[in-house]
């Protein structure tokens, strides 16, 4: 029977983290198909009540874990959490949402479909919709992907994957196969998540499920969220709009050039790919316009693509790009 377990990243998650891991132990898991294993909680030696929580709820829940882990960051966090796994199949959540009682059991034969088309022994990732929330949990968007502007079949490739991070970690399932290969994810990283969906998108396969299958909670502590631009946002502050691209592009760029650093056996045209991307900010502003003629970086829309190009004009052209090494 497969085994699944869940590693979550807490950090002063004291008002909702019961919540969440009750919705995680209360998912419908049909006893012939799948099997919850650990839940793993890291917490970043939160000054709430976070941990005192997850001990009292460990009580109740035997495979329910606390780690304190001293390390600061996200990243940090979840590069613990997930080190602590041993389960074939891990899934990742946050402290502060509420998931679906059937979200594992679909994420789960999404990643089954893929192992029957590609195989076990490939990085195989899964992510899926949500369904964002007010911090009461009242539905403001019933689809994250609808409420975004995202189709995530537009964002297959390299040059939209490094480019754009489209699904958020807590929607994510991996295969042991890829955490092998993906972990510890860099300090430098932008984000795990998106590390993971480069690292899939790369070597192995990523799918998605179109349904949403967790609560995504927005409140005024969200590190990231659900956020989406109005029309008259985009119409009066087109300068904010730049300074966003070229903070994306920087930030793709950062991430691209530890991709390289940590696989540098990719070849063909993703390796160009990657590689134009992390070099992006040292290459002349002709060089620039050329590798987005040639299709080397794209956005899935009319409007980003514009962006693309007006950040390849305006952007200064640093003395070096980032270490490739």
């Amino acid at each position: 029977m497969p085994v699944i377990d869940i590693a979550l990243a807490a950090y002063c998650g004291d008002h909702y983290i019961a919540e969440q891991l009750h919705s995680i132990f209360s998912n419908q898991l049909p006893d012939q198909d799948i099997c919850l294993g650990n839940v793993i909680v890291s917490d970043n030696l939160s000054p709430d009540r976070t941990s005192e929580i997850v001990r009292e709820l460990s009580a109740r829940y035997r495979n329910l874990h606390l780690l304190s882990n001293p390390e600061k960051g996200v990243i940090a966090n979840f590069n613990h959490a997930l080190a602590a796994t041993a389960a074939p199949y891990v899934m990742l959540a946050d402290q502060d949402d509420v998931w679906m009682r059937d979200k594992i059991h679909l994420t789960f034969q999404r990643m089954r479909q893929l192992e029957q088309e590609y195989g076990q022994d490939v990085p195989l990732l899964v992510f899926t919709d949500l369904a964002v929330t007010d911090d009461g949990l009242n539905v403001t968007a019933p689809s994250f992907f609808i409420f975004q502007k995202i189709l995530p079949a537009q964002y297959r490739g390299t040059e939209r994957m490094f480019l754009y991070n489209i699904a958020p970690g807590c929607t994510m399932m991996a295969n042991r196969c890829l955490l092998e290969m993906a972990l510890p994810v860099p300090s430098g990283a932008v984000m795990h998540d998106w590390w993971l969906m480069q690292v899939a998108a790369v070597f192995g396969q990523v799918a998605y499920v179109d349904r949403a299958t967790m609560y995504y909670r927005q409140h005024q502590n969200n590190q990231i969220g659900a956020k989406v631009s109005s029309f008259w946002e985009k119409l009066f502050s087109p300068l904010e709009k730049y300074r966003l691209a070229q903070k994306n592009l920087q930030d793709a760029s950062r991430q691209a050039s530890l991709f390289l650093a940590q696989f540098p056996d990719v070849n063909g045209r993703n390796k160009a790919v990657i590689a134009g991307i992390a070099q992006f900010e040292s290459l002349s502003r002709w060089q620039r316009i050329c590798k987005l003629a040639d299709r080397m970086l794209v956005s899935p829309t009319f409007w980003g693509q514009v962006l693309l190009y007006a950040v390849a004009v305006f952007m200064p052209v640093t003395s070096q790009s980032h270490s490739l090494h």
